[in-house]
């Protein structure tokens, strides 16, 4: 069990933390002709998206509210009604996400009532649904975010249509933020692999995928439908993959009496062999010789690679759930996590398997990475100056990567993806130290 502690300094020396506003935004573009609204100045909306574009490397719908000094003085009510009305005149989204940032939040503005004052102003505009999440910059970070993103979304769309009945077969599927577009699109194809029919929210397999469509859009193409959501509630159980997205099960499970089950990490032998058991139980079929292969291809690369993997020392900066899961993969191969360090606390730190993790910056994690003789850092891009000092290799992995293409395309869940992230790391420490093959 490791022991979780604080950073303690006056400022953030190559911060590691990302902001509340930016992963709540990555949870509404999972939706189907969704568009975010940061209610804050351009300076927020403009910093989120960038990291989203460089990562993605693909468009990425986002609008704000615009506040400038004054309109934050006076009260930015009336430019959220503004920009509200605007992007419902003019593209007609299916939902609309709403996300508060430091800014409005320090200043204290009620948009709850805000949006009342929108919906008795523009009465014409009432079949679009907006969401709106509280996501102040000030707390927490993207993982944060993100579950409080989601979890309105949940309560907002899916609650009201209830539990009435059940829909055979069906099951959601809550995919937390350490899913890129291929893990969700990884996780969906095991279910579907046992006859069952996925909702997943959010889908970013189906938005940010870096598919090409025949013309322009201002609104996300592909995620999450509305009328979906609506639907969850009449699921037979919801598959909940990452601490993140344990809230937005509960209320599944509190509001429609939908059975959750909670999946910290996809990523491991013993973790993906839980979850297709499940499978297995919920669809009353037996495990498909597709999987079955994957398994066995799995197993085998385990064997070869485990000389490669005996007592090499790696250091990890990931938020809270990824860091997790690789972790904890890594430590069944026989690395050992030397140093450990997440943006933000969650309840899945203290389960990592090395005897401390710090939440704090790339500075605590270059500190104890030298201490612990890294021989490997596994991070965001954010690392690469961390790994130079230290010269050792970095594995960019998390959010954001943008000096790599193809980040949107990582798999690292599922058989696959646990085999394709074992030889990318083996084959990592073998370029660096070639003598252990």
């Amino acid at each position: 069990m490791a022991r979780v502690v604080e950073a303690r300094k006056a400022a953030a020396v190559n911060p590691l933390k990302h902001s509340a506003p930016l992963g709540g935004a990555l949870a509404f573009l999972g939706l189907d002709r969704c568009l975010p609204l940061f209610h804050g100045s351009q300076g927020c909306t403009s910093f989120a998206k960038v990291l989203l574009v460089r990562h993605f490397r693909e468009a990425v719908p986002l609008q704000t509210t615009a506040l400038t000094e004054v309109t934050v003085i006076l009260g930015g009510e009336e430019n959220l009604v503004a920009a509200l009305a605007t992007v419902a005149e003019k593209h007609r989204p299916d939902v609309i996400g709403v996300l508060s940032t430091g800014l409005t939040e320090a200043k204290g503005d009620d948009v709850p009532g805000t949006l009342r004052a929108y919906r008795e102003a523009y009465p014409q505009f009432a079949p679009i649904p907006v969401v709106y999440a509280s996501t102040p910059d000030f707390k927490g970070g993207l993982e944060t975010g993100y579950a409080a993103a989601l979890e309105r979304i949940v309560a907002e769309l899916a609650l009201p249509g209830g539990g009435l009945g059940t829909a055979p077969g069906q099951v959601n599927v809550l995919a937390g933020p350490a899913l890129g577009p291929l893990d969700a699109e990884e996780v969906r194809g095991l279910v579907e692999a046992f006859g069952l029919r996925p909702v997943m929210l959010p889908d970013l397999a189906g938005s940010l995928d870096g598919h090409l469509e025949a013309d322009w859009s201002p609104l996300t193409t592909g995620g999450a439908r509305v009328s979906d959501i609506r639907g969850m509630g009449r699921s037979e159980a919801t598959l909940a993959v990452g601490s993140a997205v344990e809230g937005a099960a509960d209320l599944l499970a509190e509001g429609c009496g939908v059975p959750r089950l909670v999946y910290r990490r996809l990523t491991g032998l013993e973790a993906l062999d839980r979850f297709v058991a499940d499978l297995s139980l919920l669809s009353g079929r037996p495990v498909p010789e597709g999987v079955r292969r994957w398994r066995s291809r799995l197993a085998d690369g385990m064997l070869d690679a485990h000389f490669v993997f005996g007592g090499r020392r790696i250091a990890l900066a990931l938020e809270p759930d990824l860091l997790y899961g690789l972790a904890a993969f890594l430590a069944e191969m026989g690395a050992q996590v030397v140093a450990a360090v997440a943006p933000t606390r969650s309840a899945v730190l203290e389960g990592l398997p090395c005897e401390e993790v710090v939440v704090g910056d790339y500075e605590d994690l270059e500190e104890r990475a030298r201490e612990g003789g890294a021989e490997l850092l596994i991070a965001s891009s954010h690392g690469q100056q961390a790994a130079a000092r230290l010269g050792i290799p970095l594995l960019r992995v998390g959010f954001p990567v943008f000096d790599r293409l193809g980040a949107q395309y990582r798999l690292t869940v599922g058989y696959r993806g646990t085999l394709a992230f074992l030889f990318e790391v083996a084959n990592t420490l073998l370029a660096h130290a070639p003598g252990r093959a």
